[in-house]
This record gives structure tokens, C-alpha cells and sequence, in this order.
């Protein structure tokens, strides 16, 4: 798994002008092209996007090429210019000959031809070179990429030993609040404890048709109790954050799984983060216990801290 930044370069030298290609990776959703080129290579600029583009699929890819001095050119005198001069004050001051000084003439526009010298030919140079930057900017690239992998792998281990243990503690505090409303509904509605009604179970396995009598008032009495406790109940349910935790175990187990196998597939990792930050936000909703809430902090600064890794991924 390659990360997004990185950095390539190589020198050479054409027509006595040492020049340099530069290759820059950075961040970016997509993938992003950006040439810096001297206008005598304009030529070249897509056929090197046409190389970079078969090369990578995420990031921002700087290319340059910087020499130390301007590439040369070819300069001319228009002696076309000079002989037209040459005709016009030859009839003028009434002289059959007459001969300038094309020194004399270096100040007058377009007397200097400048010709851009043909860097086509180089072509094959500039192509090998570009490569050469683009390698080295590929492996600078993996480098990185496998450095982020095992840091990110690292948060991921945390952040499933944090799961586990947000899981005990949901657990607890979920059982103990579910035995509190039991407890409070046998109290208000049956005016017994727990012992005396595990008491009364035993009795009943003994006299069924005491216990048929018991279960229709039981069940008149369950539909009081949901009638006047229905809020009550409704929140016990509400607050059960189980599946929550359950599926973060999941998206932990699946992304450990991606980065073992060295996929390239940061948008998919990025995908699952954003489903680890909505599972653990329910969970703080639903939280009452401060335990539970400090896990849940603690879990959405380490998804943080691993998105940041992943958005260099490509």
C-alpha cells in the first residue's frame, strides 16, 4: 500500500544547460496533474501526463523541469532587412552602392531573429529522465506507505482493545439497569422481591392451576405495567448500544485485514472510518455512564488520528 506523498528527481545535461526533473506526490482525493515546463518543452507536457496518468490513480503530481540557465536558442541577423535598407539609402543618397554596419541595426525590432532550437530531438532524453524522477518518487511513495500502514495498524490494535473493553463495561451498566427496572416494576406492580418470586415459581411447578390463574393476572398486570412504564421501558431498550459495539469489533477486523494484505484501497478505509465515527457517536449518545463516555472519547481521537494517516493513502 503506497501513500500519496513522495519525491523524485534526475539531472542530466542537453545542449551544455544542466537541467533537472522534479516529481512531486501529494495528497488528493483524485488524481491531479500539475506541469511546470519551460515553453521551449510545451511540446512534451502531454505526452508526460499521458505517462503519469498510466503510472498512478490518487494524488496530486507536481512535474518540473528547472535548468540552471534559460535553454539556448539560436539567434540570426535578417539580412533580408539589411538589403532592404541597403535599397532604400542607396536611393535616397543617390549612391549605386553602399554598405551598413549590421552593428548599427541591433536596437531595430525583428533586425535579430531568435529561433528556438528543436528539443524534439532530445525527446528520448527527456523521456528516460522523467521516468527516472517518476521511480524515484514511487519508491520514496512506498516507503512512506508501508511506514503509515503500521502506524495505522497500531491505532487499529488500540482501538479494538478499547472496543473490547467499552464492550464489558456497556454490558454491565446495561444488565445493571435492566435488573433496577425489574426490580422496581415487581416492587410497584406484584409487591414482592426477587427471592419471593423465585419462591413463588417453585410453587407453581407444583399447583398449574394456581399458575394458569397467576399468568392471567400476570399478563393484566404486564399490560398496566406497559401502559404506565412504557417510557421507561422504550429507554431501556434505546440505550442498548450492542449492535453498535458489535459492528465496530467488525470494521476494526476488516480494516486489519486490508492493511495485512497490502490492498490499495484508501477510499474504502476511509469508508469504514467514517462508519467507526458514526457507531461511536451513537454509542455517546447513548451513553450514561462516565466510563462509557471517556472510552468513547478516547475511540473517536484515535479514529482522528487514523483518518489523518489514511487520507495519505492511495
Amino acid at each position: 500500500m503506497e501513500s500519496m506523498t513522495g519525491y523524485g528527481e534526475s539531472h542530466f545535461s542537453a545542449e551544455g544547460v544542466q537541467i533537472v526533473c522534479s516529481a512531486r506526490s501529494l495528497n488528493s482525493r483524485f488524481l491531479e496533474v500539475e506541469l511546470h515546463y519551460p515553453e521551449e518543452l510545451a511540446w512534451f507536457r502531454a505526452h508526460s501526463e499521458e505517462i503519469i496518468r498510466k503510472r498512478f490513480a490518487r494524488g496530486r503530481i507536481e512535474v518540473a523541469f528547472q535548468t540552471a540557465a534559460p535553454l539556448p536558442v539560436d539567434l540570426t541577423f535578417n539580412t533580408d532587412m539589411i538589403a532592404q535598407y541597403e535599397r532604400f539609402l542607396a536611393t535616397h543618397l543617390k549612391k549605386k552602392r553602399l554598405t551598413l554596419d549590421p552593428r548599427e541595426f541591433l536596437g531595430v525590432p525583428g533586425f535579430v531573429e531568435r529561433r528556438v532550437k528543436n528539443w524534439r530531438a532530445y525527446q528520448g532524453k527527456f523521456d528516460f529522465h522523467l521516468l527516472r524522477a517518476l521511480i524515484k518518487m514511487q519508491r520514496a511513495r512506498a516507503a512512506e506507505g508501508k511506514r503509515t500502514t503500521r502506524a495505522c495498524m497500531t491505532h487499529l490494535r488500540y482501538l479494538a482493545r478499547v472496543q473490547r473493553q467499552l464492550g464489558v463495561f456497556h454490558a454491565q451498566s446495561h444488565r445493571k439497569k435492566l435488573i433496577g427496572l425489574r426490580h422496581r416494576i415487581l416492587t410497584d406492580y406484584f409487591g414482592v422481591t426477587d427471592e419471593q418470586m423465585k419462591i413463588e415459581r417453585e410453587k407453581n411447578r407444583s399447583e398449574p392451576n394456581a399458575a394458569r390463574e397467576k399468568l392471567r393476572r400476570t399478563v393484566q398486570v404486564a399490560k398496566q405495567i406497559w401502559s404506565e412504564r412504557k417510557e421507561d421501558i422504550l429507554r431501556s431498550v434505546h440505550n442498548d448500544a450492542s449492535e453498535e459495539i458489535s459492528r465496530i469489533g467488525m470494521h476494526i477486523a476488516r480494516m486489519l485485514e486490508i492493511f495485512k494484505k497490502q490492498e490499495s484501497a484508501g477510499r474504502e478505509l476511509e469508508f469504514f472510518l467514517q462508519e467507526l465515527q458514526r457507531e461511536t457517536n451513537t454509542i455517546g449518545a447513548k451513553a450514561q455512564d462516565a466510563e462509557i463516555n471517556s472510552l468513547t472519547v478516547i475511540m473517536k481521537t484515535e479514529i482522528e488520528r487514523l483518518r489523518e494517516q489514511v487520507r495519505n493513502l492511495e
